[in-house]
């Protein structure tokens, strides 16, 4: 009988802490959701890749050459779904990072899309500094045309009642702009997201605050301390988009992709490893997809 107890306890010990797990795990769009909401069909289908592959929990890998074929990768979903978002519902929100992903535009033709009809929102920014805003301006947003007022720029002022802002200034697009989902997440049409060695992404970094938010359904989170005052989109704000493109190359993003394209990876330490939208495709080149193992 004692010998039963024990071994009723360690069983029931164990179910309550499999339950606390995942009472605590952090929510990202279920399998099924995500391929039912994609139907099977991606306007993110790059034509110079070397591989692609989709992984079981339906994300999907192309593999390029080098950084500059990612590159071009990115200017060509841009333009797919940009044609196709001001084709079906007259507008085309894109949110964009700094970075080389966001420089990578600077290839994108003025005659590509309908510009006047683009609205560009900033997925993180220093306040202060604006480099996210700098950079896409000097890349893309002034030498396409892209309208002003549609080029919404992170405002000045602490970093609590900017992220604030910028979240009403985001919630309060029309639906032709940024629609909502189920759960009254905007979702833009597309959202661009470049990632570091250690996994972070946006200004999402590991083992942060901004990271263990994730689930909680919120849209923009301060980041604020006394050497910067800064705002970033959320891990659910950007699994809300419809279309996600995260760009990892160099063989100093091997160990970081090989970890985040695990299917069970929810680890705090690798932010990039909780980006699962209903549409998001990684692009990795030959070095960084180097330590993964299908």
């Amino acid at each position: 009988m004692r010998t039963f107890l024990r071994a009723s306890t360690v069983v029931l010990l164990a179910s309550f802490a499999e339950c606390a797990s995942l009472l605590h795990a952090p929510r990202v769009p279920s399998l099924a959701l995500r391929q039912n909401l994609r139907g099977g069909f991606s306007l993110v289908n790059p034509t110079n890749t070397k591989e692609t592959f989709l992984l079981e929990d339906s994300r999907r890998v192309c593999v390029f050459e080098d950084d500059k074929a990612i590159s071009a990768a990115v200017v060509e979903t841009v333009k797919s779904v940009g044609k196709a978002a001001i084709d079906k519902k007259g507008a085309f929100s894109i949110c964009v990072p700094g970075g080389s992903i966001v420089k990578a535009l600077s290839a994108l033709e003025k005659d590509a899309l309908d510009f006047s009809k683009v609205h560009v929102f900033f997925c993180n920014e220093r306040i202060g500094e604006y480099k996210c805003y700098k950079g896409a301006m000097e890349s893309f947003i002034e030498r396409c045309g892209i309208p002003q007022s549609q080029v919404h720029k992170v405002p000045e002022g602490d970093a609590v009642e900017v992220a604030k802002a910028y979240e009403q200034l985001v919630t309060s697009q029309p639906e032709s702009v940024i629609s909502k989902n189920s759960a009254g997440m905007p979702c833009m049409d597309l959202t661009l997201i470049g990632s570091g060695e250690d996994g972070h992404c946006a200004s999402i970094h590991p083992n942060s605050a901004e990271v263990k938010a994730t689930g909680l359904n919120k849209v923009y989170l301060p980041i604020s301390s006394d050497s910067k005052q800064a705002i970033t989109v959320s891990i659910d704000m950007i699994n809300s988009s419809k279309h996600v493109i995260i760009s990892a190359a160099g063989p100093k993003r091997k160990d970081m992709v090989a970890t985040a394209l695990r299917v069970d990876a929810h680890d705090w330490s690798c932010p990039c490893s909780f980006i699962k939208g209903v549409d998001t495709t990684w692009l990795v080149d030959t070095e960084s997809i180097a330590g993964f193992h299908k």
